[in-house]
């Protein structure tokens, strides 16, 4: 073996390939033959694509099928504090050893001749999603259930096809690489349907590339507020009104989700439609949603990880996400100021998104990223000096400083939301949620 633990092999990834970022089937779809993986699997396969709601979708389908008493496995991206989070079985993540074996196993497959002289080139992202495919392929599984990272027709996961294709909202974002329309990004994310699977799409408004490609592979298309809709009954329950086939389905007194936000209705909604779809292959009793929408597990949605001040994290990183963060900070109570602590990727229309929030922000704690695609702090306030007030801002070397600014001005009236990027979140989880050493006696 190549390496004997984890964070070897990820360092060592971390270099292999000349880009981050390589879209493409095939170099993976080779490596994927020499390891014995076939694009078609004995179980159903739920891919998931899309700009936001991605993570909320697959926690919600993770719910469903815990409660139901099924083994789902799934694949996301990125994480927040741990690797393994990206891969798990039953919604717990999988062992150091078990990635660690999945990496070796690639890394022969890479191998493409005898003499091992000629060697496939990989990405971080294709040698982890490889990794997940392995494990969750060989582990006995009622479903699985795979995240996209990118896009959707040229995405590693994209190499499995899938027997429901869900597509969540699309907004424009990574134009760099899916380009600058929000059309052209949708025929992107439509890549993920394959001729003989279904297509669940939530989406209020539904892009016309998304529903041609559809029509193209005769995959039957299940849009959000047509063949299914939300109805909210009361303050505590909702109903689902659903078209499968030829059958109409009403589930009545349905919880809201534990995830924050009233756009978490739609993605339940959206996961129930799929389980839904799949009833022959899972059958699954009404009152398994039920248990399973309340108990749905996602961090870093919306998530208030303490009070006297409120903190709260958000992954929010694009102007649709901002703006739905802004919804929930609008229903969340708040006596005091609202303190921002912002960091964000080069790659984002950053004031476009910051525009979402800015009239509820009362300060802002600027921070600086180190690592590929980031800004330093120096960057972000040069970025955002022509759509935000210089009177709310201020400067710090590291989401940690930013923090701990933030906490030093908070009175336990205010609030602080942390938000810009998975990297942010991840840097103020590893602050917040830090053991603290013990005093001595």
């Amino acid at each position: 073996m190549r390496f004997t633990d984890l964070q070897s092999w990820l360092s060592w990834q971390e270099s292999l390939h000349s880009s981050e970022i390589e879209l493409g089937l095939g170099r993976v779809r080779q490596v994927a033959a020499n390891m014995g993986l076939q694009s078609v699997w004995s179980m159903p396969v739920i891919t998931v694509a899309g700009t936001n709601g991605k993570g909320s979708s697959v926690a919600s389908l993770e719910s469903i099928y815990h409660h139901a008493g099924y083994r789902a496995g799934s694949y996301t991206s990125p994480h927040l504090l741990s690797y393994n989070e990206r891969i798990k079985i039953d919604r717990q993540p999988v062992s150091d050893d078990l990635i660690c074996q999945a990496f070796e196993k690639i890394d022969q497959a890479r191998k493409s001749s005898a003499d091992n002289l000629d060697e496939i080139s990989l990405t971080y992202f294709e040698f982890g999603t490889l990794a997940a495919l392995s494990i969750l392929h060989d582990a006995d599984l009622d479903v699985v259930i795979l995240e996209v990272g990118l896009g959707g027709r040229l995405d590693a996961v994209n190499i499995i096809d899938a027997a429901v294709a869900l597509i969540t909202p699309i907004a424009i974002d990574h134009q760099s690489w899916l380009g600058d329309s929000r059309e052209g990004i949708a025929k992107e994310k439509a890549g993920i349907i394959k001729t003989g699977s279904s297509v669940v799409y939530n989406d209020k408004n539904p892009a016309v590339a998304v529903i041609d490609k559809a029509h193209e592979c005769q995959a039957p298309l299940y849009s959000l507020h047509k063949e299914f809709a939300v109805v909210e009954q009361s303050s505590n329950s909702w109903q689902l009104s659903s078209t499968l086939k030829d059958d109409s389905v009403k589930i009545m007194d349905l919880p809201f989700s534990s995830l924050g936000g009233s756009f978490q209705l739609n993605n339940a909604a959206t996961a129930i439609q799929v389980s839904q779809l799949l009833m022959d292959k899972l059958p699954i009793d009404e009152a398994v949603y039920r248990k399973a929408l309340p108990d749905t597990q996602l961090q870093g949605r919306f998530q208030i990880l303490s009070q006297k001040p409120d903190i709260i994290i958000d992954v929010a990183h694009n102007a649709h996400a901002v703006a739905a963060l802004a919804t929930n900070l609008n229903r969340h109570n708040c006596k005091g100021r609202t303190l921002a602590v912002v960091a964000m990727l080069e790659d984002k229309a950053i004031c476009e998104a910051l525009k979402q929030v800015d009239s509820l922000i009362d300060a802002y704690f600027l921070a600086g990223l180190q690592g590929s695609r980031t800004l330093s702090v120096e960057q972000l306030k040069q970025r955002i000096e022509d759509c935000i007030s210089s009177d709310k801002l201020s400067s710090n070397v590291s989401v940690e400083a930013a923090l701990q600014a933030a906490l030093l001005e908070a009175s336990e009236h205010d609030r602080i939301i942390i938000f810009g990027s998975f990297i942010t979140v991840s840097a103020a989880m590893q602050v917040l949620l830090m053991p603290k050493p013990e005093l001595a006696s």
